[in-house]
């Protein structure tokens, strides 16, 4: 017999905005502990685009390197909806170079309102420019 996800609440949609407000801003402080965080040991990274990542350790090195790369990271949270928790972002990268590139993307983060970690991201957006630029100052990705 199928199971019935519960309905959520309003307190699960408050915890859900509060993660998610927490988690870019460790994001936005150039912090790698935001990983262990708020995303499982396991997790599986999708990123729109490219090939997708798993586990915790490849993710922090990806975060490390993206991390390396920027003066400061900006996202401005445009809209959240719980449930799997779906963001809209508007992202500023300020290169260590001196560049600086923003666009818009979508995040959904994987999680039950239990869960203080995410098993799965997939993150809807053109990363390209931002990929070239990152490479261009920290060297290849570490895919």
């Amino acid at each position: 017999m199928p199971t019935r996800t519960r309905q959520l609440t309003s307190a699960d949609i408050g915890k859900a905005k509060a993660w998610v407000q927490e988690m870019y801003r460790m994001a936005d402080s150039n912090d790698v502990r935001m990983v262990p965080t708020f995303i499982d040991d396991n997790a599986v990274l999708y990123l729109s685009g490219s090939q997708s990542l798993t586990g915790r350790l490849a993710l922090e090195r990806l975060f490390q390197w993206e991390y390396g790369a920027c003066a400061r990271i900006n996202h401005i949270i445009r809209d959240i909806s719980a449930g799997q928790i779906y963001v809209e972002l508007w992202v500023t990268y300020q290169f260590k170079n001196g560049l600086q590139q923003s666009f818009k993307y979508v995040a959904t983060w994987h999680k039950s309102p239990e869960d203080q970690r995410a098993s799965r991201v997939d993150l809807e957006g053109d990363f390209s420019q931002v990929f070239q630029e990152l490479t261009t100052v920290a060297g290849p990705p570490p895919l």
